[in-house]
């Protein structure tokens, strides 16, 4: 009986073993040209560059960092692009409040908007939010540095929570 019960435990405990997921390591990665530092899980992103659209006829350059774990179910991503000469006139905060909640609500176009609330990071005005559609969830953060908008996102489902989403918020510094 004793040998039985000792063999229901080990089963238990592999299975238990294989059940429980291992989050990746955190990676540093650093952006000269972006002038920013973040903690990847996963390791190094993938960076891709895209010419975007702004409401004056202008455009900017979408810079993008991401890695995709879960088989694409769960992406950490850092974005940012600079704003054209002229394109901000009004730098206040109010305004920068504003242009926060533009892209906002450019982002969440479609999407259901869970929470919303004003950050600051090292004096920069923010946005953190958090919004869902039938297939994903987001959690972002968006700051105003200047001319620069730079904004970290996470997409998850609900079957691939974002484990490391504090750790990888909490590591993005710009400078």
């Amino acid at each position: 009986m004793r040998k039985l019960s000792m063999r229901f435990v080990a089963v238990i405990l592999l299975l238990v073993g294989v059940a429980v997921a291992v989050d990746p390591p955190l990676q540093p990665f650093s952006s000269a040209d972006g002038r920013f530092v973040v903690q990847f899980p996963g390791g190094a992103p993938k960076v891709e560059t895209q010419s975007v659209p702004l409401k004056n006829g202008q455009t900017c350059t979408m810079n993008q960092f991401w890695v995709e774990l879960e088989n694409g179910s769960l992406s950490y991503m850092v974005m940012y692009n600079d704003y054209p000469p002229g394109f901000i006139t009004d730098t206040s905060l109010a305004a920068q409040q504003t242009r926060l909640e533009q892209t906002r609500n450019g982002a969440i176009n479609g999407k259901t908007l869970i929470s919303d609330t004003p950050i600051a990071l090292n004096g920069a005005p923010g946005r953190a939010f958090s919004a869902s559609d039938k297939d994903f969830h987001y959690d972002v953060r968006q700051y105003m540095v200047g001319m620069r908008l730079y904004q970290l996102i996470i997409v998850s489902t609900d079957a691939h929570p974002p484990t490391q989403r504090d750790q990888f918020f909490s590591s993005f510094l710009f400078h």
